[in-house]
């Protein structure tokens, strides 16, 4: 039987250390909230390399005194609790006791702290859990610490942490979060010499502006309210400033930062008829309870809690967050829409020279994304320079120009509406033959023979003892598809310069996925640099997407960058290739001359391409000559 040891103290803090110190980030956080445990009103947090080679948080707290400053750093030391009951009325945010000295047993670290009282300040130094030196040196009052080459001590550890970029992301988000959760305290934040983020404690909206900037909190709703002891307030976006991705939803519960899939559940709920899929609010909400009706003990990070009555909190705040979007919905509705709106579009009409007898109405606008009545039911504004008239249809394009040469002269003049496709209108099985392998093969243009098109939307070609029907929409949609495919794998792509660069702005998570990924971006014919901490410049595009959204097409990266680790080319294009392929191909429909026909047939036939469309669509079926001679008794 194996015997049982009792571990000495430097084994089980490096034990412990694995628990509670898991990265730089999980340093900084439980540096920072003994800092505010400490009553500080400013903090300031400096990092070198993500925090791998240097972390350092000074504030203007209390302090430590000088007989108490070796105590901090022993197992379980604590002055947050003394027995059990205090478990059950906690106030702040560190309180285990591990995290000192778990940090000082994987590390190098010096702190210099001084009481109000103290006539100077002490001096105290530890690696890897060894106390070295300890003196009394002049300091102000508050305490200053600093936490070097972490994991020093254990190899197998320190090569687990990720490159210095990605830890500092991670130190920036949780820095992030204590900002807005501790919007009083002024904060500093330094990563390798340049600041970050600096609020100045005056508040959320301060804090807030710290951290997003301006452009996220004009676009934010105050909300408040009380339900029993459960006091909430805070800040929701209006719905036209929802996000791609959740990294801008924040919970606050008694001061301590918290996720919550329970309480952003909540505030999602009342977004669902204002959102489109796949976006998501942005809020700060702030919630003060009793401390009696949680419990902050879940998780060893602190990060979760678990509340006593989960549905009256869930409860509260989606009644508090949908009277607020309510009541502005119709603040903004009670203007009176279609005087404000008939101006702005009656003075753009007059700067274009209309006709005088041009009615207003009848001139046809095109507005992004959503219609004004839609904007403004969103607390949106609508800016002349939003407003744009669409194209009206051009004269017939060549032949060549049609088939060869799409998207450099896009088909303008093909406006109809495709007809609507219903999956469930589908043929019976008897008269159809889906995929037909052979039909590339077979399909020798010296013996077909075109024998018309119904509806506008499918050619007839027979071919000895067989008739094709081709939808020539998705026919069409597949050559272009595959022609951007094959630009793509050949890399030959080149950007299309922008008449005015368009910004990108992001939070500290997004911009350093973008950051990661801007090689990928770049490959495709994207020109984008830094444009600041935190925001990106597009100069160009690919020149094969003339007609792409920037803000959208970005949108939708940052919106999987939680789910994947490094974008790949072709998985950021080939979705907006197969939009770009459908919205420039002949539509069913359009009335193709004999030519347009036969050039079509000719690209098939030389292409070979997959007989689908991009979307997975069939566009060829196979009747056989036998099959129709059994449908009128001809054979039985």
């Amino acid at each position: 039987m194996a015997k049982i040891n009792i571990l000495e103290p430097n084994v089980f803090n490096k034990i412990a250390a694995g628990e509670v110190v898991e990265r730089p980030a999980s340093v900084v956080k439980e540096l920072i909230e003994n800092s505010i445990d400490a009553g500080a009103k400013n903090i300031e947090i400096e990092i070198v390399d993500g925090g791998i080679s240097f972390i350092q948080v000074t504030d203007d707290g209390q302090g430590i005194e000088s007989s108490e400053i070796r105590k901090a750093f022993l197992p379980h030391a604590t002055s947050k609790i003394k027995d059990a009951d205090d478990l059950e009325n906690i106030f702040t945010l560190g309180f285990r006791g591990e995290a000192l000295a778990s940090i000082a047993s994987v590390s190098q670290v010096q702190m210099i702290s001084k009481t109000e009282d103290e006539a100077s300040a002490t001096f105290l130094q530890i690696n890897g859990g060894d106390f070295v030196e300890e003196k009394q040196i002049g300091a102000p009052t508050g305490t200053q610490i600093a936490v070097k080459n972490l994991f020093f001590n254990i190899p197998v550890r320190r090569n687990f942490l990720k490159k210095p970029k990605q830890e500092e992301n991670a130190v920036s988000e949780i820095v992030s979060r204590l900002i807005m959760a501790n919007p009083c305290v002024a904060f500093t934040y330094i990563c390798d010499e340049k600041i970050v983020f600096q609020s100045s404690g005056t508040g959320p909206e301060d804090a807030l502006y710290a951290v997003y900037g301006s452009n996220v909190l004009k676009n934010l709703i105050p909300i408040s309210g009380v339900s029993g002891e459960t006091e909430i307030n805070g800040f929701i976006c209006k719905p036209n400033a929802a996000k791609p991705n959740t990294t801008y939803q924040n919970i606050v519960v008694n001061g301590r930062y918290v996720n919550s899939k329970l309480l952003s559940a909540a505030v999602g709920r009342v977004y669902e008829d204002y959102l489109m899929t796949r976006s998501y609010p942005m809020f700060l909400i702030y919630i003060n309870l009793p401390n009696d009706e949680i419990d902050v003990n879940v998780h060893p990070n602190k990060l979760e809690v678990r509340f006593r009555n989960q549905q009256a909190i869930f409860g509260a705040i989606n009644h508090i967050v949908d009277h607020a979007l309510t009541e502005f919905k119709q603040q903004n509705l009670s203007i009176d829409n279609s005087r404000v709106h008939a101006e702005t579009l009656q003075n753009y009409a007059q700067n274009q020279n209309f006709n005088s007898k041009t009615n207003i109405n009848d001139v046809i606008f095109k507005m992004p994304q959503q219609s004004v009545g839609e904007q403004v039911a969103q607390g949106g504004s609508v800016e002349i320079s939003e407003i744009v008239l669409e194209s009206k249809p051009v004269s017939k394009n060549t032949n060549e120009q049609f088939f060869n040469n799409p998207i450099e002269d896009p088909v303008a003049l093909r406006q109809q509406k495709e007809l609507a496709l219903d999956p469930e209108s589908k043929p019976e099985p008897v008269f159809q033959k889906f995929l037909f392998d052979g039909f590339s093969k077979n399909f020798d243009l010296l013996s077909i023979k075109v024998v018309g098109k119904i509806f506008n939307t499918f050619i007839l070609v027979e071919v000895e003892d067989k008739v094709y029907i081709i939808d020539q929409h998705a026919a069409h949609e597949r050559i272009l598809y595959d022609k951007l495919i094959n630009a793509l794998n050949h890399k030959e792509f080149c950007g299309q310069i922008l008449l005015v660069p368009i910004i990108i702005e992001t939070n500290n998570v997004e911009h350093q996925f973008l950051l990661d990924n801007i090689s990928s971006l770049q490959e495709i014919g994207f020109e984008i640099d830094e444009f600041g901490s935190d925001s990106f410049k597009v100069s160009s595009i690919p020149r094969y997407l003339p007609n792409i959204s920037v803000n959208n097409f970005f949108d939708e990266i940052l919106k999987d960058m939680n789910t994947i680790l490094n974008l790949k080319v072709k998985d950021l294009v080939v979705d907006r290739f197969a939009q770009t392929a459908c919205k420039h191909a002949v539509k069913g429909g359009d009335d193709l001359t004999k030519e347009e026909i036969v050039n079509l047939l000719e690209t098939l036939a030389r292409e070979e391409p997959q007989l689908q469309c991009p979307h997975g669509r069939p566009f060829v079926v196979e009747l056989k000559r036998y099959d129709i001679d059994k449908w009128f008794k001809r054979v039985v």
